[in-house]
């Protein structure tokens, strides 16, 4: 049996992957106060709903995501918030807002009038982390911006981005975001 270059050429370039280590399909799971995961571009805003979160801010019943297009969720369960979540539509047709995927996560742990849960992202609360800790956590990502107020990493598809207030080492807020949004269009 002949193999063809191409095949070659690709267990080849597999290979390599393997040995360096790339993250390509690698997921991101955040876990909420230990009851509840979320698997970033998987998860559907009604899974949401079936967890006990509401949206106090933007959701109605009604709602429906354009095509190529996205919504905020402002996850709540009573006074305590889970950060403001993005469901985005890929598809040529609207869908229910119930069926958007989260494909985003912004965690602010300044918010004044409501307290943050508990959020485990891959199994780490960065609640409280400095610049450091967060760096030894992130170890296995690439790190592609390190500036006084915004600590980047990339892991695979997925993009990690920390933000510290001005002259605090102590991380403010969190964006994570497996790359959906530049295929998406902001209504």
């Amino acid at each position: 049996m002949q193999i063809s270059k191409k095949c070659c050429l690709g267990f080849l370039l597999a290979g390599m992957l393997l040995l360096t280590g790339c993250s390509f399909g690698k997921k991101v799971v955040l876990t909420y106060d230990g009851t509840f995961e979320l698997e970033l571009g998987k998860t559907k805003v009604a899974e949401l709903l079936e967890a006990g979160f509401t949206d106090r801010y933007s959701y109605d019943k009604k709602s429906q995501i354009d095509s190529s297009s996205w919504q905020n969720f402002y996850a709540m369960k009573e006074d305590v918030t889970y950060g403001t979540m993005y469901a985005g539509n890929k598809s040529s047709q609207k869908v229910k807002f119930e069926q958007g995927k989260v494909f985003r996560v912004v965690i602010d742990y300044r918010d004044p009038d409501y307290v943050t849960g508990e959020i485990l992202i891959n199994g780490v609360n960065y609640a409280g982390y400095t610049r450091e800790q967060i760096k030894e956590a992130m170890n296995g990502a690439e790190m592609t911006l390190d500036s006084e107020t915004y600590l980047c990493f990339e892991d695979g598809k997925f993009e990690y981005t920390f933000q510290f207030d001005e002259g605090s080492e102590t991380v403010s807020s969190i964006s994570i975001d497996d790359g959906t949004d530049w295929k998406l269009v902001i209504k």
